[in-house]
């Protein structure tokens, strides 16, 4: 066996580094692409109107199904040959949903599937690789996730203009081939992932199963909650924006503004999180900023800053509240084995909740032909959020 050196050491590093910015760049780029678009897809394949908000909650739906997949996956395989499996699966899916309406139903699947067990995999690989740094490194995969996001919803439109929406889509595809690169570099420097009986696979492996344990339960809940606030906001905040007189490619570029004024605070949130004994006055700070952002949409109408107001809020708070979601699944458990459990049960249940949203915003909508009700909706399941937040803040640990 070849003898660690400190330069292989910081080579080792480097490469976990970047994979994990990497896994944090698939995260939400293929979905966040496609809500500018909403109407030239709709174009090409001739969509019923009803089906466009599934193009969100089909993603939402595997993540909820395959969630729980992930640790016997882990169990089995690894957990770089999982990662790079899934990447694969989510590079496939991109390039294939352009050609035809059934083509674009697979490719979505094919996505939803491989980004669901990406965010079980993302906390579990920072668990994994770096167990003493979790704050930082939850916030550099946030960080990738809030810039990946905030250009693919920003610019999905305009690049839509000039090579065609279905190269554009097949342009996605890149990204998680570099990561696939750089899983297998990290995987060839590191053994134990091929010797099941080191301390580290033990780790991976341990039997636990969060499913009867009340506070996975509760960060499922939080977690599935400000999912759907963002998700349903990703869906219909353009089309909320151009209700109001906002041209198309304005309401795109300020999506990809809440997405892009979230960047400052991506590493530090997790950071702060970690180092905290409590999180209630992150969640009241979470709550507060909903509220903000929620409410400046029923005023868009009166000047274009509300819009502004309304997206940077909006920004800040979906992006807060997911780096909350994340690092709690590290923080509230003492092994990468208790992590990818409790990770993959709370996504499972989060995100049932999370993909009736973008569909019950719909249905809200088409029954009252306004967007009043579904912003009243949507301010329901801000203070919900908040108190199953609080609840979660209570307890130290999943397994006590």
């Amino acid at each position: 066996m070849r003898q660690e050196t400190p330069q292989s050491r910081t080579e080792k590093v480097w490469l976990a580094a970047l994979l994990i910015f990497l896994v944090g760049a698939n995260l939400r780029t293929a979905i966040t692409a496609v809500p500018p678009i909403l109407s030239n897809i709709q174009s090409s394949f001739r969509m019923p109107e009803w089906f466009l908000g599934s193009l969100t909650t089909i993603p939402l739906i595997c993540f909820a199904l395959l969630s729980p997949t992930v640790t016997y996956l882990i169990k089995r395989f690894g957990i770089l040959t999982v990662t790079v499996a899934d990447l694969l699966l989510l590079t496939i899916g991109n390039f294939v949903r352009v050609y035809s309406f059934p083509s674009l139903l697979i490719g979505t699947i094919c996505v939803g599937s491989g980004i669901a067990m990406l965010n079980v995999l993302a906390p579990t690989l920072v668990s994994y690789l770096f167990p003493m740094k979790i704050g930082t490194y939850t916030g550099m995969y946030v960080f990738a996730i809030s810039l990946s996001s905030s250009i693919s919803a920003g610019f999905s439109s305009v690049i839509s203009q000039w090579i065609t929406w279905q190269r554009m889509m097949q342009l996605i595809s890149i990204i998680p081939v570099i990561a696939i690169i750089f899983a297998l570099l990290l995987q060839r420097e590191r053994p134990d992932q091929r010797r099941s009986k080191t301390d580290a696979q033990k780790k991976l492996t341990t039997e636990v199963s969060a499913w009867k344990r009340p506070l996975a339960w509760a960060l499922g809940g939080f977690m599935g909650i400000q999912s759907l606030l963002f998700y349903s906001i990703l869906t219909w905040l353009p089309p909320i924006l151009m209700a109001s007189g906002i041209k198309q490619n304005t309401a795109g570029y300020l999506l990809g503004l809440l997405q892009l004024v979230a960047l400052p605070i991506a590493f530090v949130v997790p950071r702060i999180i970690s180092s905290l004994t409590k999180q209630a006055p992150m969640i009241w700070t979470i709550t507060g900023l909903f509220i903000v952002g929620l409410a400046s949409l029923f005023v868009i109408h009166i000047s274009f800053w509300f819009a502004i107001l309304a997206c940077v809020s909006l920004g800040f708070s979906t992006n807060m509240a997911f780096s909350v979601a994340m690092t709690l699944f590290s923080l509230k458990t003492r092994t990468p084995g208790e992590t990818a459990s409790v990770s993959g049960m709370g996504q499972s249940f989060g995100y049932i909740l999370a993909a009736t949203g973008p569909m019950i915003c719909g249905w809200l909508h088409g029954l009252t032909a306004n967007w009043v009700i579904v912003l009243l909706f949507l301010l329901a399941a801000t203070l919900v959020m908040t108190f199953v937040g609080l609840l979660v803040d209570k307890e130290d640990y999943v397994f006590e």
